[in-house]
């Protein structure tokens, strides 16, 4: 125990008297305290977790930047936990937490930065000593000023030309410039720098010194503990925090003027995205969160049923979805609206029709949306999801309670989003009224969009225009010709909610097993739910034949989302999911309340069976893929890079340019003939699993056979690339015109097995801290380096990936190997008690109690995709994990990363338009991947 955390552990606390509303599937202890520095902590005892989880937030973020230091809170965000006064060693706060079985993050925003980390319970007293020691004593070491700097800036250089986060900073661009957030607020090397007046260090303590508070901030903490052991490790070593006695920082400037409304922002994307979207600020309604009323606007706005915004804008062949959204806490004095319309090529010149479509459904709600035919839809389904809420846990659950905490009621702060108190017309009423021309501000992304102005800090330029009165008026007047209708009444909401008789509990049982026809089924052996989850698959080789088939496939898939709009809509309502995806042939997933499941499956699959499909849908799709594909240049460089390597080591692959040669000849007749032979070639296999019964389960298959035929064949699973150590590296290289390089480097190894997987895993929890270290801390290489273990096919591979604009593929690779050299002796160097310890924490994470159905079966469905033949075998692979042994890590390191005959080696480059003159990344001994078509697997 520290000497600090001894001297405070005696500190009182004050226990708050305030019931915290949970909900009836929630058995986990909640207490907040007040510590004697005034932190407000928020315990949950839950003894079915391994891990113990803490998130703490500070109510200050990049609103409150100082003018001469843009983008400071999120410098400080990174400086933090660069070493505090008893932990100095830099980056050890996170590798303590990767090797206890955890792992640390933390995220800047506007109003808010919050941190947390989740860690094994046997160090959680240690990691929140140090968790509790930065926040007091933090180094803030001017030595490793300019590493972070350069992190801070490779981070913003990863989004330098990314179009969303373009989008995202012009709509705070466009804001009162005199209001904070219309700034720039991520920083770089331009904006952290000593200026006249202003020194960066100097800048970073007092920013720290002034904001980074106890009494502001909140703390959240989830453990395994009971609540009286977690009040005395609370109060033991977070009472360190010092108690500064500051006031929330107030924001006085006006977020708009009238300047700022009834505008238009036009910007030309990189990549081929036609996006409008509408914004509308209106008045808070936060501290109203138990009217919902805008969230009954929005539930309306983004409704995909027959006859609404979404429906009538789709089948004109204007756009291809519509998004709605609201956000109560946009900042202190405002909400915010929000409606996005992808467009169709058609869409983009009919903008004045899609919004006079859009006041047309706004002014039908105005008269007769509001009433409580609706509001009931909408409380009836709250209350559902509160009943059954499933439960959440560990470090995403803390961060969010933590973050809620600044904005909430401690007794809702779980029960907010589902609080719905009563029919509130009035509230609904007064929204809706800021709904208008005047009140609105559009966002165009466009290929053909007016330029002019810089965007601040990133690629690109935008224009801005007023909406004229004019052009106000005509919107609303084209609106009264238009005739639009509200939802229904929703059919899907769950009737039956009982459990089911344990029948399977535990071991899923494979009740069919025929040739071409495979029936698992299993129960929750955890949790008592009534929900469930079923996935059908149509299974051949159909879409691994030709490259005409998997762009059919493609089209196929694009046209019936269209179709399925409605009904995913009013399912998700009523708490069922759907899917329909490619996979071994055609995949049907469904999950949610396991009443009328099985309904809402063979809907789906007879809907496919018999979908017809107009020229206009199929154009619009056909419009939609070769988009996606002649983007793939524009996406993320590492994304490339990972799209890159499936195509390597699948088995067959088509390049992007033969898949776009084929679209264009495809017919009607061609998407249906090839969608009538998934039905009359494919085998059947079925999985079902949660809350059904063996005769359930049983005569929804015996429906399915009834609907198709399951042909009598071998199972068909594809084939990926297999390692030949003979053949020599094999390098594919990219084009891409964004910025940075990207490479993902994969050592295939020629071992199988648990045993084999386990090592593997094993060796990534002692290397990903190092690795992650050397080039992100130590070199300032790249912002997120990361190495990761896992299988292909049978094999098992170990790589790393990075993406950066720092340096080239070239040095990158260089830069990698000597990693990989210097690792060894460190790797060599770890102790049994040090390999012990992280085994045991690793293993913990496999052994926890599932906080969801989803977490209990995600391993066997995982099984399930791949073929095994035996899909209960988490206990076998646990059991591998347990053997492997430190001198089996240290051997698996020397065979597959030092011995050439024992792997292949697989490079995927990305050059970006940073390191075009550079040359590209090549070795002595390798094949040079040009064209994906022909690479032999």
């Amino acid at each position: 125990m520290s000497p600090l955390a001894s001297a405070v552990e005696s500190s009182p606390f004050e226990i708050s008297d305030t019931p915290i509303r949970q909900s009836p599937n929630d058995n986990r202890d909640y207490q907040l305290i007040t510590l004697s520095n005034e932190l407000q902590v928020l315990l949950v005892s839950d003894p079915d977790l391994e891990n113990s989880a803490v998130s703490l937030s500070v109510p200050v973020g990049s609103m409150h930047n100082p003018d001469s230091q843009l983008g400071l809170a999120h410098y400080l965000e990174h400086m933090l936990f660069l070493g505090s006064e008893r932990y100095p060693t830099i980056n050890e706060y996170s590798k303590f937490m990767t090797q206890n079985g955890g792992y640390t993050n933390a995220y800047t925003s506007q109003e808010s930065t919050v941190y947390g980390f989740e860690v094994n319970d046997s160090a959680f007293d240690e990691a929140l000593d140090r968790l509790g020691d930065v926040m007091r004593a933090p180094l803030l070491d001017e030595k490793y000023a300019d590493k972070e700097r350069h992190t801070v800036n490779a981070e913003h250089k990863t989004y330098y030309d990314n179009d969303m986060r373009k989008l995202y900073a012009l709509q705070r661009y466009t804001l009162n410039p005199s209001y904070p957030m219309a700034r720039f607020s991520t920083g770089d090397l331009t904006t952290l720098v000593d200026k006249e007046g202003s020194k960066l260090q100097d800048e970073l303590i007092h920013f720290f010194d002034q904001h980074y508070s106890a009494n502001t901030m909140k703390v959240a903490l989830t453990s395994p503990r009971p609540i009286k052991d977690l009040e005395q490790v609370a109060s033991q070593y977070l009472t360190q925090i010092p108690n500064k006695k500051v006031s929330k920082a107030i924001i006085l400037e006006p977020m708009l003027t009238e300047k700022e409304l009834a505008i238009k922002v036009e910007m030309k994307p990189t990549a081929d995205i036609k996006l409008l979207q509408v914004n509308f600020l209106v008045p808070s309604v936060k501290d109203e969160y138990m009217y919902q009323p805008g969230a009954y606007i929005s539930r309306l706005l983004g409704s995909d049923h027959k006859g609404g915004l979404s429906d009538s804008l789709i089948q004109a062949g204007l756009v291809d979805s519509v998004m709605a959204g609201f956000y109560a806490p946009h900042s202190d004095l405002y909400s915010r609206f929000s409606l996005q319309f992808k467009l169709t090529n058609k869409g983009l010149e009919s903008q004045q029709k899609i919004m006079a479509t859009l006041f047309a459904f706004i002014d039908l709600i105005k008269q007769q949306g509001v009433n409580e035919t609706q509001f009931n839809e909408q409380k009836t389904n709250l209350d559902r999801r509160f009943e059954f809420l499933t439960k959440q846990s560990g470090f995403n659950y803390v961060m969010g309670l933590s973050a809620n905490m600044q904005l909430y009621p401690i007794k809702d702060i779980i029960y907010f989003p589902y609080r719905l108190d009563g029919f509130n017309e009035k509230f609904i009423e007064q929204l809706l009224t800021f709904l208008t021309p005047e009140n609105s501000r559009l966002f165009l992304l466009s290929p053909d969009a007016k330029g002019g102005t810089a965007i601040d800090y990133y690629k690109g330029e935008y224009a801005v225009d007023t909406i004229t009165d004019k052009q106000q008026r005509q919107w609303l007047t084209d609106a009264t010709t238009i005739k639009l209708q509200l939802p229904p009444s929703n059919s899907w909401l769950p009737e039956d909610l009982s459990i089911v008789k344990a029948e399977h509990s535990g071991e899923a049982s494979q009740l069919i097993n025929n040739k071409g026809h495979s029936v698992w089924f299993a129960q929750s052996a955890q949790l008592e739910e009534p929900k469930g989850s079923l996935k059908l698959q149509l299974n051949s080789d159909l879409i691994d034949q030709s490259a005409t088939n998997r762009v059919n496939m493609n089209l196929l898939l694009a046209m019936l989302k269209k179709q399925f709009s409605e009904l995913n809509f009013v399912t998700q309502e009523a708490g069922l999911n759907f899917s329909v995806s490619q996979s071994n042939g055609l995949l049907i997933s469904t999950s949610g309340y396991s009443d009328k499941q099985d309904k809402l499956l063979l809907q789906v699959l007879t809907h496919v069976q018999n979908a017809t499909f107009s020229e206009q849908s199929l154009r619009l799709a056909k419009q939609e893929l070769q988009r996606r594909l002649n983007n793939k240049p524009k996406i993320k460089a590492l994304d490339l890079a990972f799209d890159g390597f499936r195509q390597v080591v699948r088995q067959p692959a088509w390049s992007d340019k033969t898949l776009l040669a084929e679209i264009d000849s495809l017919t009607v007749k061609d998407i249906e003939s090839f969608r009538d032979k998934i039905f009359s070639q494919s085998t059947l296999r079925l999985l079902a699993l949660g809350n059904f019964n063996e005769s359930q389960v049983l005569a929804l298959d015996k429906k399915i056979t009834n609907a198709v035929t399951a042909q009598p064949k071998a199972f068909y699973n594809i084939k990926r690339l297999h390692p030949d150590s003979k053949q020599g590296t094999l390098n594919y290289a990219l084009p891409s015109q964004m910025q940075d390089d990207a490479l993902v480097m994969i050592h295939l190894s020629n071992q199988k097995g648990d045993h084999a997987l386990a090592t593997s895993e094993l060796l990534n929890k002692l290397l990903q801290p190092a690795f992650y270290d050397q080039i992100r801390t130590q070199e300032q290489l790249s912002y997120s380096p990361f190495s990761a273990s896992f299988n292909v096919d049978d094999y098992v591979a170990f790589g790393l990936f990075t993406q950066s604009s720092a340096a080239s593929n070239a040095e990158l690779y260089q830069r990698f190997k000597q990693f990989l050299t210097d690792f060894k002796p460190k790797l060599t160097a770890t102790t049994e008690d040090k390999f012990a310890q992280l085994k045991a924490a690793h293993i913990a994470n496999y052994t926890a109690k599932p906080t969801s159905l989803n977490a209990e079966f995600s391993y066997l469905s995982n099984e399930w995709l791949m073929f095994k033949e035996q899909i209960n075998s988490k206990p076998d692979y646990i059991k591998a994990l347990d053997a492997v042994t430190l001198k089996d890590v240290q051997a698996f390191y020397a065979d597959l990363l030092a011995n050439d005959k024992n792997k292949q080696l697989i490079l995927v480059q990305v050059q970006g338009q940073k390191f075009i003159e550079s040359p590209l990344l090549t070795l002595d001994k390798q094949i040079t991947i040009t064209d994906i078509d022909q690479l032999q697997k």
